[in-house]
């Protein structure tokens, strides 16, 4: 799809090759995409069905998947022996906890405050 796509696809012409600049980039971003969606949805997930529906042979998404854990944009740990992906759960840590629940507390005492103050301030003067 890219090849044909008139402003993804643009050759550029170096000596006697034909290559399309952001096509690598593009097809990275798609696995990663593919790979983003499958795991919201599956919390186990089959390696050689997950490699073909990203066009991956066995070894290069392994090592594909090995470099995501790496580089710590996926939670995950790899199964060898059943050959899975196992998702770990993305839970936020007590301090964030903490800190949002904090801020909230912060927000609702504002308006209790301002609701409590309006019936006040709409009294006239005596």
């Amino acid at each position: 799809v890219i090849l044909n796509d008139p402003f993804l696809g643009k050759r550029v012409e170096e000596g006697n090759f034909s290559t399309v600049p952001l096509k690598d980039e593009f097809l990275e971003n798609a696995r990663l995409f593919i790979f983003e969606t499958y795991c919201r949805i599956h919390q186990r997930i089959d390696m050689g069905v997950l490699f073909e529906k990203l066009n991956l042979n066995y070894e290069e998404g392994e090592r594909w998947i090995v470099n995501l854990i790496r580089n710590s944009k996926l939670d995950a740990k790899i199964d060898s022996e059943t050959g899975t992906v196992i998702m770990e759960p993305n839970q936020p840590n007590v301090y964030e906890q903490l800190i949002d629940h904090t801020k909230a507390l912060q927000g609702r005492t504002y308006k209790l405050v301002g609701q409590l103050l309006e019936p006040a301030q709409a009294q006239p003067a005596r």
